[in-house]
């Protein structure tokens, strides 16, 4: 089976949301700013009320119920603002160009505008699904990103990709309401 298709700016945006969205270290650090953030808030307006000044008390109250309310919204929008700057500069010149994904028996066989590669089967670590996206990923962190809706044919590609799972067993991991959050 080949496949034949391009990717733009949204493909690897939503690529580095997924990536992010299931990073361990990621999701700890986003809650730990969060926490920090909201905490020190908290702090202030305990040193306030301590010392009796109710206006700046309230206020940085106020502040705490605010952060721990809309931060996390906040800081969504602040990580996909830096990954769609990241993905601009670093991937610019690779919008819009064919790649080309040909499975073989003991391979897969990628031709796209960077050259041509031959992945070993056993290199892949899980096959995850999501709404738009098929993500193959490689024990070396890296994945290959496959566009459901710039493929003709997701169900054979979908069939495909399970019996690649069962044969080499490994996950094929079905997530269709994952979102960034």
């Amino acid at each position: 089976m080949t496949l034949t298709y391009s990717l733009d700016q949204n493909d690897f945006l939503e690529h580095q949301l997924f990536t992010a969205s299931k990073s361990d270290r990621i999701k700890k650090k986003r809650i730990k700013t969060w926490l920090i953030l909201s905490g020190s808030w908290l702090l202030f307006s305990f040193v306030f009320y301590q010392s009796h000044n109710t206006l700046l008390f309230y206020l940085f109250l106020a502040y705490t119920l605010i952060t721990l309310l809309f931060y996390p919204f906040y800081q969504r929008r602040q990580y996909k603002n830096y990954y769609k700057k990241f993905i601009a500069d670093t991937y610019k010149n690779r919008f819009g160009k064919t790649a080309n994904i040909k499975f073989t028996e003991l391979a897969l066989e990628t031709n796209d505008i960077t050259g041509e590669s031959k992945i070993n089967l056993t290199q892949f670590e899980n096959v995850t699904e999501t709404a738009n996206y098929f993500y193959l990923k490689m024990k070396t962190g890296g994945h290959l990103i496959i566009p459901k809706l710039k493929i003709n044919n997701v169900d054979d590609v979908r069939e495909e990709l399970k019996s690649l799972c069962t044969k080499l067993s490994i996950d094929f991991i079905t997530d269709l309401d994952w979102k960034w959050k």
